[in-house]
């Protein structure tokens, strides 16, 4: 086994902020306010708008099924801790903060939670509630969503998604991995680990009905 693991982030959270998809939606009701409120065109507005509407549409759609579907080499565990964050050339994309990387180091580490999905696994990480993260200003959260939906373009002047806890009591870090099982990445990430992190592997629904199907079976055969 090897002393380093990587794997492929699913969706945007390595380059847009926490939500960002969640705007589209948004922006394309201001859209239809402007078209239906705002602009008055000649009689030729009858057909004129719903083709401009219906194309807008297509066109969110297809940028939100971009961002759900996005991949990329943002994850690397190894003996130090796990590592968040672009790597290689992925760290060129504009803006100084898609360049910024987390390292949550083993000692702050107190468990790991793995759970099965359909796109790979699902990996929760749990540091001890005494870990030093970077706590974010409500207030000025509220401020840079607000710009955001403004100036989308902000974006690109806030950190990732993947880089900020998703909770804080404790700090709890959620990873969409792609292309592996939930088995196998708990046998790449248990020799990395220290003693001291536990890895709990969430069985699915399934593996739980099959499970319970199986005890059924042989209490009947007893």
């Amino acid at each position: 086994m090897g002393t380093r693991y990587a794997a492929l982030v699913k969706g945007s959270s390595a380059i847009f902020p926490r939500g960002f998809p969640w705007l589209i939606p948004i922006w394309y009701a201001v859209i239809v306010v402007v078209i239906k409120v705002k602009i008055k065109p000649p009689s030729w507005s009858t057909w004129y708008a719903p083709y401009a509407l219906g194309a807008t549409l297509l066109a969110a759609l297809t940028l939100i099924a971009v961002l759900w579907t996005m991949r990329t080499n943002a994850f690397v565990a190894d003996e130090s801790g796990i590592r968040l964050g672009l790597r290689g050339a992925a760290r060129r994309r504009l803006g100084r903060r898609r360049r910024d990387n987390a390292l949550l180091p083993w000692p702050d580490v107190q468990q790991l939670k793995i759970a099965s999905r359909p796109y790979g696994a699902r990996l929760d990480i749990l540091l001890h509630r005494d870990s030093v993260v970077d706590r974010r200003n409500p207030v000025w959260l509220t401020v840079a969503t607000v710009l955001t939906v403004l100036i989308p373009v902000v974006y690109v002047f806030r950190s990732p998604g993947l880089l900020r806890p998703r909770s804080y009591n404790p700090p709890r870090y959620r990873i969409k991995l792609l292309d592996v099982r939930a088995e196998e990445l708990r046998l790449a990430l248990a020799p990395l680990a220290p003693p001291t992190v536990a890895i709990a592997v969430r069985r699915t629904w399934r593996a739980r009905a099959l499970g319970l199907l199986r005890r059924s079976r042989l209490a009947t055969a007893a």
